[in-house]
């Protein structure tokens, strides 16, 4: 299966006339909120209707979606700049093509007891919230993945080590993480929406730092998650790009307009784990973080990378359109 889809991305494809019937194509992703323009877009029939039948595909670590484009089982997926630049530098070129969220959104969530314990609460001035990770058992998806950057992020702006003043665990997946916290086997994780407001929610647990309220300053007005493609999926194939931008344009601006129906139809199609109330809670959290229009900047991209120069991460890259990012599939056919 991976070589038949490897060999249609290097051959390259045409959107379908009309009458035809759509291009079987792969979305790989994590199962966040955030992701709500992909979900959608099927659900609504928005990709179908831009030419394109859209299997989406869910992993257990964001980190494995770039591996996913790479290893030739997917046309489609989700990254950050980081992963972007540290590819690039390995020689794997990917290209983000839509600018779906702003701000960082990982919200980290201790459990009620190593709260109360440590007197920690979203009124803890924040040098103080970053120092009480120390000595926690902090869960993750994968190594690498953004639940163990950032983190590990915090951790060095207290001053700590993250591989001795830590123990970051690696757990797996949304319901992974939700049953090593329910059991008390970590003390806290960070998400994106709706797991952390979930667990709130009853009351197992306690919200320190939420991001996507901006808690931290330095993570919000950048580039934090972006659509991607391969260089030479983007290069042979474009106006199918331009399709699938088309068809979560779309499905963005459906969900703004019908926001209860758009959260009835995730919740029955992908969070049937999460009631409602809670999947509203995490949608006024989130909707800010999500652009409107799929834009990049030169400067979203730079505000993310510089993040990480602070803890002594450096890339010597070029940040300009048509490296990391372009915003040339946001219009036209």
């Amino acid at each position: 299966m991976a070589m038949l889809v490897l060999a249609v991305l290097l051959a390259g494809t045409v959107v379908p006339s009309h009458g035809q019937a759509p291009i079987k194509l792969r979305q790989t992703g994590f199962r966040v909120l955030y992701m709500a323009p992909v979900y959608l877009g099927i659900e609504r029939g928005f990709f179908r209707e831009e030419g394109i039948d859209l299997e989406y595909v869910e992993i257990q670590s964001g980190v494995l979606g770039p591996a996913s484009l790479v290893g030739g089982q997917a046309h489609f997926s989700d990254i950050d700049p980081l992963q972007t630049a540290e590819l690039r530098t390995q020689g794997y070129a990917l290209l983000m093509i839509y600018n779906l969220v702003n701000r960082v959104t990982l919200d980290f969530i201790l459990r009620n007891e190593v709260a109360d314990r440590l007197r920690v609460t979203r009124q803890t001035p924040l040098p103080e919230r970053f120092r009480a990770l120390r000595g926690l058992n902090i869960g993750i998806t994968r190594p690498g993945a953004p639940t163990d950057i950032f983190p590990r992020y915090f951790l060095r702006r207290a001053g700590l080590d993250p591989d001795r003043d830590a123990n970051l665990v690696q757990v797996g997946g949304v319901p992974a993480l939700a049953a090593a916290f329910r059991a008390g086997r970590i003390d806290g994780f960070m998400l994106s929406p709706p797991l952390p407001q979930q667990l709130e929610q009853e009351g197992l647990g306690r919200i320190i730092i939420k991001n996507t309220a901006g808690d931290v300053p330095e993570l919000s007005n950048l580039t934090y998650v972006a659509h991607v493609v391969t260089k030479a999926f983007a290069r042979n194939n474009p106006r199918l790009v331009r399709a699938y931008v088309r068809g979560l344009q779309r499905a963005n601006a459906w969900m703004r307009q019908r926001p209860a129906d758009a959260l009835r139809l995730l919740q029955q199609k992908y969070f049937a784990d999460t009631s409602l109330e809670v999947l509203r809670l995490s949608w006024d959290a989130l909707l800010p973080a999500i652009s409107r229009d799929g834009r990049f900047t030169e400067a979203g991209i730079k505000a993310y990378l510089n993040v990480f120069e602070t803890i002594g991460q450096t890339f010597r890259i070029d940040t300009s359109e048509g490296d990391l990012w372009t915003n040339e599939f946001l219009s036209g056919r």
